[in-house]
């Protein structure tokens, strides 16, 4: 499937309880550069902010924290509040998460999901779509074509 869009989650996907990156995170975000993606979590902006600078992550331009709306995971809003802002429908959009109440978010968006499950079983995470031991297996899954989509 082609996807216009990926949103991610921040903690437990990008950056880990203390507040580094995960392997291969930069990597594929370093490598997304010219796509469109976003980061959609439950924190505050802040805070957000201030973790990917610490990891040394790159910074998104389309952010959505619990700032932003009103209900956070499993309420389906941040990663809608996402699509719109990139003007994307939330179909063509797939969302990397690790927990299953982002999982259920991105499924009541309507979006696909990669669940990175970083040594967990399968289980809590039924509802996605696809799942991967890490992210470094996500990247090495994704391509990424010429026509600013990617592919899974």
């Amino acid at each position: 499937m082609e996807y216009d869009a990926i949103l991610f989650d921040l903690f437990g996907t990008l950056v880990d309880d203390e507040g580094r990156a995960i392997e291969g995170a930069a990597e594929l975000l370093v490598r997304l550069g010219g796509y469109k993606r976003a980061l959609v979590t439950s924190c505050g902006r802040g805070l957000a902010v201030g973790l990917l600078r610490h990891a040394g992550l790159p910074a998104f331009e389309i952010l959505v924290t619990a700032d932003d709306v009103e209900a956070n995971k499993p309420a389906p809003d941040g990663y809608l509040a996402a699509a719109k802002l990139l003007d994307i429908v939330p179909e063509r959009c797939l969302v990397v998460e690790d927990s299953q109440q982002g999982i259920a978010a991105a499924r009541a968006a309507g979006m696909d999901v990669v669940a990175v499950l970083r040594g967990r079983e399968r289980g809590f995470a039924l509802a996605a779509t696809h799942a991967f031991k890490s992210l470094v297996h996500f990247g090495d899954a994704l391509q990424v074509g010429p026509n600013s989509r990617v592919r899974l």
